[in-house]
């Protein structure tokens, strides 16, 4: 009776199973992480389909101001050409009465020259030189321009001289009345003229600051 021989186990022959880890028991891969900083190109890490946040443009506010600037530079220029012309206007009639005298007047032609007359009308001329000059003087020094409400209350006053002229001595030949107009009237439009461009002016600056 033979005997079954039993199967010899090698110790050294060892199974790849024994070793080998189970598939479905082995721990998960972490998985690589997406970088939240986008891709290499986008260097900021936002979102490539987002348009970049509006930033406030310097350049156009400066811009912007200048041209504000520019615009009360430009009025405050105009006013001084006029107070210039003004002044010229002004001392040109005195030289030509301080010149001339009362000669120069019209409605004298053929009359006798009262020398006291003449000679308080040729000092008055002479002022009148004085009062253009002090106008163009203001014009090209404007740190001067409080001086412009005197000068220009003098040729007012030389208005309401002509009326009381006209009140006590009968009425004058037109052109001393057109004069007389002038006087009065234009002063006062200038100094209004003068208030609104520097109230303008201050406005520009306050609303500067506080942008």
């Amino acid at each position: 009776m033979t005997k079954e021989a039993t199967p010899r186990t090698e110790p050294w022959r060892i199974t790849m199973s024994a070793v080998s880890p189970d598939p479905t028991n082995s721990p998960k891969q972490p998985q690589q992480q997406t970088s939240q900083a986008g891709t290499p190109g986008n260097i900021s890490g936002s979102d490539p389909g987002r348009k970049p946040s509006s930033q406030p443009d310097v350049g156009k506010k400066a811009a912007k101001k200048a041209s504000k600037k520019g615009t009360g530079d430009n009025d405050w220029n105009v006013f001084r050409t006029v107070v210039v012309l003004v002044g010229l206007v002004l001392a040109g009639f005195g030289a030509y009465y301080l010149i001339l005298g009362t000669a120069g007047l019209p409605d004298t032609e053929g009359q006798p020259v009262n020398p006291t007359l003449e000679n308080q009308f040729r000092f008055f001329s002479a002022m009148m030189v004085g009062v253009g000059a002090a106008f163009v003087t203001i014009a090209i020094k404007f740190e001067w321009a409080n001086m412009l409400w005197l000068v220009c209350l003098m040729v007012f006053a030389g208005g309401i001289g002509r009326v009381l002229s006209w009140a006590f001595s009968g009425t004058p030949h037109y052109l001393m009345i057109i004069l007389m107009v002038i006087e009065l009237a234009f002063p006062a439009a200038l100094l209004v003229w003068h208030k609104y461009i520097a109230k303008t002016t201050q406005m520009r600056k306050d609303y500067d600051a506080r942008s």
